[in-house]
């Protein structure tokens, strides 16, 4: 979903959204995950915060997304379509991004490949006063809806390594401001960076266990740390692509977020997952649980998402394809 920055810390208007989604599609993370795998994929997702405040008070991002690897395998195309409400601020937007990569080392079927990856967002934000109270007067207020067109652009670099991975993600790059706020009473945007670290362990020959660790700062005082931990467990006919696949899984995971914010080293909340994918269908669901004071007014966030892969070569051979055995998303 978009929250703001670091899953909602502290909400300030120019603070720059974050993804919250990335549990169910890494390439919201970073968009050197586009096109690492050769499927294509398309997947909806819906998020709403904060049940029991009611659907108007309450943010929510719904996004379309698809992806895609280069026929010539070394690297891809995708983007989504999304709309994300929150109080009197709304966007909707469309995102781009691509990917290229380069093999590195090769070493039996253990291979090392840096990506680079680069996304571009074109949107229009919607600032709407109309529904607010107006038995209070503040002078700055008009009861207008206001449109404006913003863009913004993000920016990652990935290194994969058989079942590790280790990325480096950018975004808010454009610094584009919002003209219905007042610059000199609002926070300044910042450049958002995402340092991310994962490895899948295979514990038997149909189930993996894979732990990943994010860190998250605006580079300035606003600092947080996500501790994610996914069982999956395979079961089905054989997919023969460059690494076989099994045909179904079945996955449960566990989030653990934390501000590390200077005098503030406080939990945020814990988000249990459950995800399936059966001959392609994959559907999934998130609880984020708070863990601040706010949950005692609310019945958490929930997410769910729905997907549907399409392997491109079922039977290729090794020597022609770059591609990491591991990808941490469902």
């Amino acid at each position: 979903m978009f929250t703001f920055l670091l899953g909602g810390m502290v909400v300030r208007a120019q603070e720059a959204p974050v993804y919250e989604q990335y549990v169910f599609d890494n390439t919201l993370l970073n968009p050197a995950f586009t096109g690492l795998v050769d499927i294509i994929q398309v997947k909806a997702a819906h998020r709403q915060q904060w049940i029991g405040f009611g659907p108007e008070k309450t943010p929510s991002t719904t996004f379309l997304m698809y992806r895609s690897r280069f026929k010539a395998r070394d690297g891809g195309l995708g983007g989504f379509l999304y709309t994300d409400k929150n109080g009197a601020n709304s966007q909707t937007g469309v995102h781009v991004n691509g990917s290229f990569q380069f093999l590195m080392r090769t070493k039996r079927q253990t291979r090392t490949i840096l990506s680079f990856g680069m996304g571009v967002t074109l949107f229009m934000h919607t600032y709407d006063e109309t529904r607010f109270d107006r038995d209070i007067y503040d002078p700055i207020v008009d009861y207008s809806k206001r449109n404006y067109f913003g863009y913004d652009a993000d920016f990652g670099v990935l290194l994969t390594h058989g079942g590790l991975i280790a990325g480096v993600s950018f975004n808010r790059l454009l610094q584009w401001v919002c003209p219905a706020y007042n610059v000199e009473l609002e926070r300044s945007p910042s450049v958002n960076m995402n340092v991310h670290v994962g490895k899948t362990f295979w514990l038997a020959t149909n189930m993996q266990v894979a732990p990943l660790l994010i860190y998250k700062t605006n580079m300035k005082n606003l600092n947080q740390i996500d501790l994610g931990m996914r069982v999956k467990f395979l079961s089905g006919n054989k997919i023969h692509t460059i690494y076989t696949k099994d045909e179904n899984e079945f996955v449960i995971g566990l989030t653990y977020k934390q501000t590390l914010d200077v005098g503030n080293y406080s939990p945020l909340s814990i988000s249990p997952m459950v995800g399936v994918v059966y001959k392609g269908i994959s559907v999934s669901y998130l609880c984020d649980i708070g863990l601040t004071g706010l949950q005692r007014y609310n019945f958490g966030t929930h997410q769910i998402a729905l997907g549907f892969r399409l392997y491109r070569d079922k039977f290729t051979t090794l020597d022609k394809h770059n591609e990491a055995s591991m990808v941490y998303d469902f």
